[in-house]
């Protein structure tokens, strides 16, 4: 299918910011004429032309460079930049009924918004993002693309419900840069930052196990084994060396030995320096000797 874009002699030229949604409208051309004679569009819409009749028939719009020749079966369009109000005919008969007119209006202004429930995610959790639409119309269509550190960028499109509401939830598995679409319409670009997901198991008297899930390998990276102390809080009691496992690269463990009171607190943590720059700090839960 053809494309022409319509520059318009004399037209007040479109905002830049402004966001029209690129609607199509549909034309019929049969032996009986033309269907709908008149249309109506936003600028930046489309009207197609389908000769539906056995033999060839065009349209020339006026004014513009929009001229089509059509054999039966073939669509064709033209894209209409600019407001105004623009008569069409076919060339090739010279009846009224194979003509017509084309209103183009102002491009309506179009926004949409974008939040998450946290900024702040654990590996593995899951993030909800919602917004709304500026038409507040079910059945409109966003798109939500995401850009995660280091790995390709994906787009889902999601179905906006009551009031134009949308909600998509996601699990960002490094930092990721979030940003929605809504016809020509942009959000603003929403970063989740992800935590590694740290664990710590006591497996013997005074051994005890951390493990660190990321999406790649944080193996030589150090960890740091601390013991809450009443009235002054979490305190060093040494540095975790992390190393990998054979059956994956998202796995950093250590085992280690603490030889501290019983009923002492102990937990791990990682600080950003370690955790490199597609992770933030985080830490394990606690467990107690």
């Amino acid at each position: 299918m053809k494309k022409l874009v319509i520059f318009l002699a004399g037209a007040v030229a479109l905002l830049a910011s402004a966001a029209a949604i690129a609607e199509t409208t549909a034309v019929e051309i049969t032996n009986a004429g033309i269907s709908p004679q008149n249309v109506t569009v936003e600028a930046g819409g489309q009207v197609t032309w389908t000769n539906a009749d056995q033999g060839p028939h065009g349209i020339k719009v006026d004014n513009t460079t929009c001229n089509l020749s059509l054999q039966p079966t073939q669509s064709s369009s033209c894209t209409f930049d600019a407001a105004g109000k623009f008569t069409y005919h076919d060339p090739t008969s010279t009846n009224p009924i194979f003509g017509g007119t084309i209103t183009v209006g102002a491009a309506t202004q179009r926004a949409v918004t974008l939040a998450a429930n946290r900024n702040i995610a654990i590996f593995g959790d899951s993030v909800t993002l919602s917004g709304t639409t500026s038409g507040k119309a079910a059945n409109e269509t966003v798109t939500v693309t995401a850009r995660p550190a280091g790995e390709p960028v994906t787009q889902t499109s999601v179905t906006t419900t009551t009031d134009g509401a949308w909600s998509l939830r996601v699990q960002p598995r490094v930092r990721t840069e979030y940003q929605v679409q809504y016809a020509n319409a942009q959000s603003g670009k929403l970063v989740v930052n992800v935590r590694p997901r740290i664990t710590l198991q006591k497996v013997g008297v005074n051994k005890f196990l951390v493990v660190v899930l990321t999406n790649k390998s944080l193996a030589g990276k150090t960890a740091q084994l601390t013991r809450f102390v009443g009235g002054t809080g979490w305190a060093p009691v040494g540095d975790v060396a992390l190393t990998s496992i054979t059956r994956t690269d998202s796995i950093a463990v250590r085992t280690v030995t603490a030889a501290v009171p019983s009923g002492t607190k102990l937990r791990v943590v990682m600080s950003d320096d370690q955790t490199g720059a597609d992770y933030v700090d985080a830490h394990s839960n606690f467990v107690v000797k």
